[in-house]
């Protein structure tokens, strides 16, 4: 190592030693140290045990300095990344009110499982419940028969516990309707309450103009009798409904008298015949939100209709509202996340299942190795603003790298291989680094004038007589095309630092392997080392990106990101 490249490299080891060490509270660590320099500076990585070695003398030095020193020094050496670090701050706000006794509720409708649109709302409460040593409740609102999904119900725990969320109190709403039948008894007696019979379009029209149905003026004791009629099925689907009385001249007609049960001739999937009266979304969340203690509720601010409806049982019943904080819509494109059009892609085969890649659910992601920390970050860097934001898949990824990429072992993956004849070679025993942070390498025979196997993409750009660099084995210049043939030049690592391009290679002895993307597949072969993965298991192509091992024989990975 000549003076000029050690001082370069020392430079960088400075630079990223001091931003992880501001970054962590003074502490530089040197698997993150050196994933940075190495990834930085690729060229650095056949020299990785001198740099692991000077890495350590200067996370040494600089640990041993005060937090405020390592801020200025990082200041005088690289601004940039300070500036970086303070727009990735992005710390959520404290909650409102009194934070005496936090319960919070994440209520899902069991229609399917989890999508990264859920995440939001589960990671938000999750960290607020984490922050204030409160309590998560589950709360499964199961009360439309027509949008329940049976296996939904375990898919929901199951996507929860991938998040890493401890739920301290679940609820399944369809196991206490009963609960809702008292309390809509109670609004009732206060002619809070009424059933309605008029037609629905009757009941538009007149709605519109501010005007009662004849409906709304019988007593309570008349009101009951009807009330009984439905619970009893003396009316069908569509024939009656109980609603709430609110002011006739409200400025949005939209909430006037609003619905707080309907009859459902369906039999529910999971209590058959048990019921035929429902509550609405908007009576059971408020009861519920009474019942269990809710102190605060994180929601779209599309929701806030919703709230000027449930105002009303609360204020009839005497109750105190939770603490309501509205964030903004996230629109999320590239995939698939309504449950009705994946259930529907399912059954005809568009879809493989829940976990189809193209798909936003928690489960794929998963499936692709996206981790749960990932997800996290991401939505906490979304924050709780009421601006509208588009979810950024780049950032999610982003965030993945962060998390796999100091346990992701790398190996050589050629898609589309094309044969490649070595002539005047000896053999040799390659040994690239099995992580760019790990003494560990992987040993790969290779025979002398050997059959070797390149990516079609790679040696269609290749010119006759060029030189070219087979990754951690030699250089090579290619001599014909049709078959393609090529002769050994020498092993000049020097070659890369002249901008020569650098293909990955496998021999003829390999691993078939397929890659599953959300766009295509993608066939091609590895190394013999890859036989050994396991199923779950995060590596990195070299040269083509991160993914998930899904499957063995024949070996399957899904491809995460770059």
């Amino acid at each position: 190592m000549n003076k000029e490249t050690n001082k370069e490299i020392k430079d960088e080891i400075k630079k990223f030693t001091l931003h992880n060490a501001v970054k962590y509270d003074g502490e530089a660590e040197i698997g993150a140290v050196m994933s940075k320099v190495m990834g930085e500076n690729p060229e650095y990585r056949k020299k990785a045990n001198e740099v692991k070695e000077l890495v350590k003398k200067t996370i040494e030095e600089i640990n041993s300095q005060s937090k405020e020193k390592q801020r200025e020094k990082l200041k005088e050496l690289s601004p940039g990344l300070l500036e970086e670090d303070k727009k990735e701050e992005k710390n959520l706000p404290d909650l409102p009110g009194d934070t005496s006794d936090v319960r919070m509720r994440f209520a899902p409708n069991p229609s399917g499982p989890l999508h990264i649109g859920h995440a939001r709302a589960v990671i938000l409460n999750d960290e607020y419940v984490k922050r204030y040593d409160g309590d998560f409740i589950l709360r499964i609102e199961d009360t439309d028969p027509n949008r329940v999904y049976p296996p939904a119900y375990d898919m929901i725990r199951e996507d929860l516990e991938y998040l890493n969320v401890e739920v301290d109190e679940e609820i399944i709403q369809g196991e206490k309707i009963n609960e809702y039948y008292r309390i809509a008894e109670k609004l009732i007696k206060r002619e809070a309450a009424y059933v309605c019979k008029c037609r629905e379009k009757e009941f538009r029209d007149l709605r519109v103009k501010g005007k009662p149905c004849p409906c709304r003026e019988r007593n309570a004791e008349e009101n009951l009798k009807e009330w009984n009629k439905m619970l009893n099925g003396m009316y069908q689907e569509g024939k009656a409904a109980l609603r709430i009385k609110t002011e006739l001249d409200h400025p949005d007609p939209a909430i006037r008298e609003w619905p707080a049960f309907r009859i459902v001739d369906s039999p529910h999937p999971r209590y058959g015949k048990k019921y035929n009266v429902y509550p609405l979304m908007n009576f059971s969340v408020a009861v519920d939100d009474h019942l269990l203690d809710v102190s605060h509720v994180i929601r779209g601010k599309d929701h806030i209709p919703s709230e000027k409806r449930q105002k009303y049982i609360f204020d009839y019943l005497d109750w105190e509202k939770p603490e309501y904080i509205h964030h903004g819509h996230l629109n999320i494109e590239e995939v698939e996340l309504s449950t009705r059009k994946i259930k529907k892609g399912i059954d005809s085969g568009e879809f493989s299942g829940w976990d189809d890649l193209r798909l936003g659910t928690i489960r794929a992601l998963k499936r692709r190795g996206i981790r749960p920390e990932a997800i996290r970050e991401s939505v906490k860097e979304l924050g709780l603003s009421e601006v509208d934001a588009e979810f950024s898949w780049k950032n999610l990824y982003s965030q993945n790298r962060k998390v796999i990429d100091e346990n992701a072992n790398r190996y050589f993956f050629v898609p589309d291989p094309i044969e490649i004849k070595v002539k005047n070679a000896k053999s040799k025993n390659s040994t690239p680094p099995l992580h760019p942070d790990k003494e560990e390498t992987r040993k790969i025979d290779v025979e002398e004038n050997p059959k070797l196997y390149i990516p079609k993409k790679d040696a269609q750009k290749i010119e006759l007589n060029e030189l070219i660099r087979l990754k951690d084995l030699y250089n090579i210049k290619l001599k014909n095309k049709d078959p393609y043939i090529a002769e050994y030049v020498n092993n000049d690592l020097s070659v890369i630092q002249d901008g020569v391009k650098i293909v990955q290679w496998v021999t003829d002895e390999n691993i078939e392997t397929k890659v599953l993307r959300k766009d295509k597949e993608i066939r091609g072969i590895t190394e013999p080392l890859t036989g050994k993965l396991d199923i779950g298991e995060i590596i990195q192509f070299e040269r083509f990106g991160f993914c998930r091992v899904d499957s063995k024989n024949p070996l399957t990975v899904c491809y995460a990101h770059r």
